[in-house]
């Protein structure tokens, strides 16, 4: 196969699945069949296949440039260079696809990620305590999709990679890889087939509204839309399919593509395992360079009216300043920590436990550590009291606390009950 010109300019992208491993850089296309099932297998196979790229190394620049192209191998002692970045897309069957219920009031991104990881532990129990996950941030209300993928498994992919002179770009899962090339703003319900594994999501103009998945070959296909049917509304939506190479017999199904090489299909997708924080948007760094170039012009500006200003003289006239009597000179009072404690334990739900309170009374400031059973009570609680008169309430932190039995969530609020 020769190169294209967009492959040229294409990163490395990898594929690791169960039953292969792909690896697609410069338009070729490598492969490696794991000799045992799971994770395992398909490091081994990772591996075995990085080793045979780099000692073909040699032999590929004698013929002018390699199959490689842009993924270069460096030596294991050294970093990797720029070139050695490599797109890592995940086997469902290894970091599946989620759904998850959306926050009911605004988050920022850590909060988000402690929704998260909440809402994931109370689906999948204990399981969930040795996962990385990443989610994609969505509007108030609206569900997150999220992905999982064991830390060990993590922490050796990355050995790996580092172990060949490589560095990942991203790391994500194949289906929301699917979804972000194929989904676009369609109505409809979208078959994601791997070996062994399916995933349907059932998209209202281009959103994610209701997810499945099961294990097995074609025959899973009816079970999923019968119960798709029940709870997406989306009545009789044209049923589409993108797969990996998988043989079967898709009645009554529009296939997008099925072919070994969608499996290394090139592109950005959230969830991303390595992304931490929200990439702003090309229009943000616009408006923040617009913005500061007219903060210069304004500092600019303002320069030039204070050297004006210094140019003119004012005469001055002495005042003497009357000192206030002491009738008009009013002390502020310190409020009771009683009142708030009193208005707190009245609106406190069974759910919440408070574990101190601080602040400054004479101010009115107070801050409010205390544990929830969950991160709903917690969010619950948090838009009651600003119901009831907190308005400028503040969620400062929250965590998980692991360690205890029941796990709950320990959070701090910041308040102000009232103006002096």
């Amino acid at each position: 196969m020769s190169p294209s010109w967009a492959d040229l300019f294409t990163p490395a992208t990898l594929y690791l699945g169960p039953d292969r491993v792909v690896l697609r850089a410069r338009g070729a296309i490598h492969t490696a069949v794991p000799t045992e099932p799971g994770w395992a297998g398909a490091v081994a196979a990772l591996q075995n296949l990085l080793d045979g790229r780099r000692l073909g190394k040699a032999k590929r620049a004698q013929h002018g440039g390699g199959l490689l192209g842009t993924l270069r191998f460096a030596q294991p002692t050294q970093q990797p260079t720029s070139s050695g970045r490599v797109a890592i897309v995940l086997s469902s069957h290894f970091a599946p696809l989620w759904l998850l219920p959306g926050a009911p009031t605004r988050l920022n991104h850590e909060e988000t990620r402690g929704w998260a990881e909440s809402q994931a532990a109370e689906r999948f129990g204990e399981l969930s305590a040795n996962w990385r996950l990443a989610f994609r941030p969505a509007p108030v209300g609206e569900p997150l999709l999220a992905s999982g993928l064991d830390s060990g498994q993590w922490a050796e992919l990355l050995h790996t990679l580092t172990g060949a002179g490589l560095s990942a770009a991203s790391v994500t899962s194949w289906p929301a890889l699917a979804l972000a090339r194929y989904g676009g703003r369609a109505t409809a319900r979208l078959a994601l087939l791997e070996s062994g594994r399916l995933t349907l999501a059932s998209l209202a103009s281009g959103k994610v509204v209701a997810l499945d998945s099961a294990r097995g070959e074609p025959e899973a296909m009816a079970g999923l839309l019968a119960r798709a049917a029940l709870i997406d509304g989306l009545g009789d939506a044209p049923t589409l399919l993108v797969g990996t190479g998988v043989v079967g017999d898709w009645p009554g199904t529009r296939i997008l593509a099925n072919a070994p090489e969608t499996a290394v299909l090139s592109g950005r997708a959230e969830p991303d395992f390595l992304q931490t924080r929200p990439r702003p948007p090309l229009v943000a760094w616009l408006l923040l360079a617009a913005g500061l170039g007219l903060a210069a012009l304004v500092g600019a500006r303002h320069a030039t009216l204070t050297e004006q200003l210094a140019t003119l003289t004012v005469p001055e006239t002495p005042v003497a300043a009357k000192p206030r009597p002491e009738r008009g000179m009013v002390a502020t009072p310190a409020r009771p920590w009683g009142e708030l404690l009193n208005r707190l334990e009245s609106q406190r739900p069974k759910q919440i436990a408070l574990l101190s309170l601080r602040g400054d009374a004479a101010r009115g400031d107070a801050r409010i550590t205390a544990e929830a059973r969950s991160a709903a009570d917690m969010l619950a609680w948090f838009d009651s009291l600003r119901a009831a008169g907190f308005g400028d309430a503040t969620l400062v932190q929250h965590e998980v606390q692991l360690e205890a039995e029941q796990q709950p969530v320990r959070f701090e609020i910041r308040l102000n009950w009232g103006t002096p």
